[in-house]
């Protein structure tokens, strides 16, 4: 058998192809294309709410790092470290306010729906901006309370 005769596989090359490989490989395609399909027309969450509900989280928070690592290096180049500390201090605390104030969903177990809202030092907004409940509360909707039934925790 000569050079020619042989596939990149070292095997014998034919020119007629395997009927059943070729079979299976339009099957495949098929279903690949019938998955493409159903996941063009499925309702998803729109790119947009989906970067405002997590995929900035991390960023906010490598932000956050980044600025705090900002105030620590001026107050050790100002040799002023106990200002610096103040500072981050101050910092983490206004960090903390505008993570609840952006991202914040009460847990329905610890908070009593029946109870009106009222800001605080530590609660600055009843949901937060970038949350589910949040765009429905600015639209003009309301967050329904969690429904009543049996708790889940009973059956364990």
């Amino acid at each position: 058998m000569s050079p020619a005769d042989k596939d990149s596989f070292g095997g014998a090359a034919t020119d007629t192809p395997d009927p059943v490989a070729e079979t299976a490989f339009r099957a495949q395609v098929d279903r690949v294309a019938e998955e493409k399909q159903l996941a063009r027309d499925a309702p998803d969450i729109p790119w947009r709410a989906w970067w405002f509900q997590s995929g900035s989280k991390w960023y906010v928070g490598l932000g956050f790092l980044v600025v705090d690592v900002w105030l620590l290096d001026l107050a050790y180049d100002a040799n002023v470290l106990a200002l610096g500390l103040g500072g981050l201090v101050v910092a983490l605390y206004a960090e903390w306010l505008l993570y609840r104030y952006l991202y914040y969903v009460p847990d329905p177990e610890l908070d009593d729906p029946s109870k009106p809202f009222r800001p605080s030092w530590i609660r600055p907004v009843e949901f937060g901006r970038w949350t589910e409940q949040g765009a429905a509360i600015r639209a003009g909707g309301i967050v329904a309370p969690p429904e009543q039934g049996p708790d889940p925790k009973e059956f364990l």
